[in-house]
């Protein structure tokens, strides 16, 4: 695995379990506390996805300004201190917003009985929104369209009009092709370029984040779990991943966290203690109160 890139350190948080685990109260403590050593400190969130019906705030909140993103993205870019590099030095450096730390975020609604285009029981896909070089693209699930499950308003609220539209799994890998892996591409050469440290917070309970074969590898790595975290070693992590992606269960990209913790013991574990509402969404109270954790992450780089 390549590592050509700065020696900025480059932590991975991932999810232990499907269930909300708490990975971005996590994560957005840990950009504070890397920013108060480090000095500035970045979060992001490559892939992220919301349910239309569970997240429906969020979902207003993000499509009334004809936008798709979610909370987590929006946490981790207000913690983020810098912005990641941008490619070409005549550009600006841009601002940091969901869009430009997220690059593919995904809508969701629940569907009991059915089974969606992706394979998902009972919740189907809706559409995606993919930062392109050139902005938002969107991806709208055809066939979902066509079974009536668009919410109403939806083509309205988001710029679908010139969307893509994918109606069997063979068409969304093609724009998969076309747009998201080179998306994941751009990003992980972004994080490999940051001069400061990244935390880079995965999806669910997906045990990477960023491409397997490219220029970022984790120095270290915290599986954060309902009141407990995970600490590996980056490299022994990256490696076991690598296998698991032989495995027949997983597919490019996806493979599970549990498929990658069973195959290597951790450095150590780690109890995150319950944090109210208002501590949550303050970055600095959450660095004060799992200070110890990120003592014994930091310990692994």
């Amino acid at each position: 695995m390549s590592r050509e890139r700065s020696d900025a350190t480059v932590v991975l948080v991932a999810g232990g379990a499907r269930v909300d685990a708490g990975k971005t109260t996590f994560s957005t403590g840990l950009v504070a506390s890397l920013a108060d050593r480090a000095g500035d400190a970045i979060g992001v969130k490559p892939r992220a996805g919301n349910d239309y019906w569970y997240d429906h705030d969020d979902y207003r909140i993000a499509s009334d300004a004809g936008r798709l993103y979610g909370k987590d993205a929006r946490r981790l870019a207000a913690a983020s201190t810098r912005s990641l590099p941008v490619p070409d030095e005549r550009r600006r450096p841009e601002a940091v917003t969901p869009e430009s730390i997220n690059p593919v975020h995904r809508l969701w609604r629940p569907t009991p009985g059915r089974t969606g285009m992706l394979g998902d029981t009972d919740r189907t896909f809706l559409c995606d929104r993919v930062t392109t070089e050139d902005g938002s693209r969107f991806v709208v699930n055809g066939a979902a369209e066509a079974a009536g499950l668009l919410p109403d308003g939806l083509t309205d609220r988001l710029p679908l009009a010139a969307a893509t539209r994918v109606d069997d799994v063979a068409a969304f890998n093609d724009v998969m092709a076309a747009d998201y892996l080179p998306a994941f591409d751009r990003i992980a050469a972004r994080v490999a370029a940051a001069t400061v440290p990244v935390v880079v917070e995965s999806y669910a309970d997906i045990a990477g984040a960023l491409p397997r074969e490219g220029p970022v590898a984790p120095d270290a790595v915290a599986v954060v779990d309902p009141g407990r975290a995970r600490v590996y070693a980056g490299d022994r992590y990256a490696k076991a991943r690598t296998v698991a992606s032989g495995s027949p269960r997983e597919g490019t990209m996806e493979e599970h966290t549990g498929t990658v913790t069973e195959m290597i013991e951790p450095l150590a574990t780690v109890d995150l203690p319950a944090l109210s509402s208002d501590e949550r969404g303050d970055p600095a109270r959450v660095a004060e109160r799992y200070g110890h954790a990120y003592e014994t992450l930091l310990e692994a780089v």
